[in-house]
């Protein structure tokens, strides 16, 4: 114990037989707490005194509240190696890196039994000492991991002084270890004798990893600790600082820090009360609990400050010491989706993020509620063993060749954990395994009649089929509906619904009735579509319903084209009658002909243009070519082309028409000389062909 000296240990077996049990709860990150050990005098004389390892959780304001991890009452029976009540023994302790709390403490020089018979406490612990043992705290009690191999100066046997080893210190006269914690980083402890008397610039590190226990080697700090009554130290996350509370011999306590690399001492905060601070633990804040058997009070480093004190209950002394993280848990399945075959198994791991200590940690589950569809190993609780960081379950489908059984959700979760269970929840916290059934049913689909006429009752009916029952629930079937249409009507939608234990369902086409000749046929194309699960599409998967038009269509009458007459002359009152004639009169609202009339030309006028309209119960209708006159000799002959163009209402027969405007302007004669012109010109010939002969040839010899 830090502060005045009392014994932890008798009230446990402290022989090799004794067992700690499991590692001590950890603790949530995101809480304020550590462990605190108070010794609570025995009440009369010869009795035991009550030693009590709590959870101390600090809230913002108020008491801090403790959690009894167990106490003297309930603890085992006392060690046959030490019988004594108080021992001589101080206990000094701190949190190792496997969530046992290691504590020092010395036996008095005459175990088994020395004892002042009766003495009180506040003056037997003064006795000397000479065993140095470590202790290791677990949830159920505590183990005795034996002397530490080169602290002290001791005899292995104590009656044979020949077996006497030389360690780091003998502390015979006075108190002992008061003050200790453990290297979060290295996992080296950290032991000092800060009391009046002790080595008071003086660490002792030691590895606590062995049994037994092995001395390492000596800090000596720059200056000695205050040693009136000395408080705990803890040491800081990054293992690079201790910081404490001494109380001096004024009786005044003061806060320090210890450089762990060089054993430089710095001092800190100054009248921090007059009570000695025997217990200190890390929290996960990154502060400094610190109790004085009254109260706690919450250091903040560097400073080494403290806040107000929150009341804590009381003690006699005390010592503390961090609480490891809780480990984080999740669970994950893979695969998340099984078919009901041979050889479908999906594996679920629990997941740590740091490796489980000693004795592993049993995670508790939520197991997939039973089923004849798959059988799982998953219970309700998996343990992760020491070292690992994960553990595993299975879940398997259970084979069958059941078709339209459906599909079954194996669902799995992490449980709520204890709150003193040294893990807690992380992000994925629960899984589902999807068993599926491939024995899929198949679907068709098939329409009946597959033609229907735009008439009254004209009905198809469609039938979509399944080779199994539905399961319970009903089948759902996809659909590709038919196309709107003014033709026919539809009940098949986007889906069709076979109903639970009925292997069809049915929809149906109906055609639109109409009296409209000519209205031609339409299809009602509809098919299943491509399914979501659950089925697999046979054959037939498509149908089309046929709506034919029942509405004969009377004939069409045939349009000819005629132009009488066919030749004009360009002359006065030349005109060509151009007619179309139907073949049967027209109907209501008459026939119009489209016609390409004669292209434009000087040589003719027309009054036929498109369209020309043959008036309704008429067969014909006309128009006109007519010649322009002229007197022009020579200008030839011109035709005037009428065509007629395909168009509703009708069928062509002769379509094209031609009217010739010829010219009737003839050639004018030659005039006559008369028979003196004649007589003139044939002696103008005659003269002229005697100059010819007298003319004399050009270069003759």
């Amino acid at each position: 114990m830090a502060g005045t000296a009392a014994t932890l240990t008798q009230l446990f077996p402290l022989d090799a037989a004794a067992s700690a049990g499991a590692p001590l709860p950890r603790c949530s990150p995101t809480s304020q707490s550590f462990y605190l050990m108070r010794y609570i005098e025995a009440t009369t004389a010869n009795t035991a005194p009550k030693t009590v390892l709590e959870l101390a959780t600090i809230p913002p304001t108020g008491a801090v509240a403790l959690t009894t991890i167990w106490d003297g009452q309930t603890a085992p029976t006392a060690s046959p190696r030490d019988l004594s009540k108080n021992a001589g023994a101080t206990v000094a302790a701190g949190m190792g890196k496997d969530g046992y709390i290691y504590a020092m403490r010395a036996l008095g020089t005459q175990e088994p039994g020395w004892d002042l018979q009766g003495g009180a406490w506040s003056t037997e612990w003064r006795t000397h000492t000479r065993f140095y043992e470590m202790l290791r705290y677990g949830r159920s009690g505590v183990d005795n991991l034996g002397i530490v191999d080169g602290l002290g100066t001791y005899r292995t046997i104590a009656s044979d002084a020949t077996t006497q080893v030389t360690g780091a210190v003998d502390l015979r006269l006075g108190p002992n270890f008061n003050a200790a914690d453990i290297d979060p980083v290295s996992g080296v402890m950290y032991l000092a004798n800060f009391q009046t008397g002790g080595a008071l610039n003086q660490l002792y590190r030691i590895d606590v990893t062995q049994t037994p226990p092995k001395y390492l080697s000596t800090l000596t700090l720059s200056a000695p600790i205050p040693g009136g009554q000395s408080g705990d130290f803890a040491i800081d996350a990054s293992g690079q600082f201790a910081y404490g509370i001494a109380r001096a011999s004024g009786g005044i306590s003061t806060s320090y820090r210890i450089d762990l690399a060089t054993g430089a001492v710095t001092s800190l905060a100054t009248n921090l009360g007059f009570f000695p601070f025997g217990a200190a633990g890390r929290l996960f804040s990154g502060q400094m609990a610190f109790y004085n058997t009254l109260s706690t009070q919450l250091m903040t480093l560097p400073g080494g400050t403290l806040g107000a004190p929150q009341s804590t209950t009381m003690s006699d002394s005390s010592d503390g010491a961090a609480c490891l993280p809780k480990f984080q848990a999740q669970l994950v399945c893979t695969p998340t989706a099984l078919v009901d075959a041979d050889n479908n198994v999906s594996t679920c791991s629990v997941t740590l993020d740091q490796p489980a200590p000693a004795g592993g940690v049993v995670v508790a589950l939520t197991p997939p509620a039973g089923s004849t569809r798959y059988t799982t190993t998953c219970g309700s609780s998996l343990t992760v063993a020491a070292g690992s960081t994960t553990a595993q379950c299975t879940i398997v489908a259970t084979p069958n060749t059941v078709p339209g059984d459906g599909d079954v959700t194996a669902a799995i979760a992490l449980a709520t954990p204890d709150p003193l269970a040294d893990y807690e929840l992380g992000a994925l916290t629960s899984a589902s395994v999807l068993v599926q059934n491939d024995d899929l049913p198949t679907v068709t689909m098939a329409c009946t009649p597959s033609a229907l006429v735009d008439s009254a009752n004209q009905v198809s009916t469609c039938t979509i089929a399944s080779n199994a029952p539905a399961p319970a629930g009903g089948l759902s079937v996809a659909l590709t509906p038919p196309a709107a249409s003014g033709r026919y009507t539809s009940t098949c939608g986007a889906s069709a619904l076979i109903a639970e234990g009925a292997s069809s369902t049915t929809c149906t086409i109906t055609a639109t009735p109409n009296t409209t000749p000519g209205d031609g046929n339409v299809a009602a194309a509809l098919a299943l579509a491509a399914p979501a699960g659950g089925y697999q599409l046979g054959t037939p998967s498509a149908a089309s319903v046929l709506i034919s038009d029942d509405d004969s269509v009377a004939a069409l009458p045939v349009l000819s084209l005629s132009c009488t007459p066919s030749t004009l002359a360009d002359a006065e009152n030349q005109v060509a009658t151009c007619q179309v004639t139907l073949s049967t009169a027209a109907g209501p609202g008459g026939v119009s002909v489209a016609l390409v009339p004669p292209p434009a030309s000087d040589r003719y006028t027309t009054t036929c243009a498109s369209a020309l309209v043959v008036p309704a119960g008429a067969t014909t209708a006309s128009c006109t070519v007519t010649a322009v006159p002229n007197t022009v000799a020579g200008d030839g002959n011109v035709p005037a082309i009428l065509s007629l163009v395909a168009g509703g209402g009708y069928e062509l027969g002769t379509a094209q028409a031609v009217v010739t405007i010829t010219d009737n302007d003839g050639a004018k004669p030659v005039p006559a000389l008369g028979s003196f012109g004649t007589a003139l010109l044939t002696a103008g010939l005659g003269a002229f062909g005697a100059f010819s002969r007298r003319r004399p040839r050009k270069n003759s010899r």
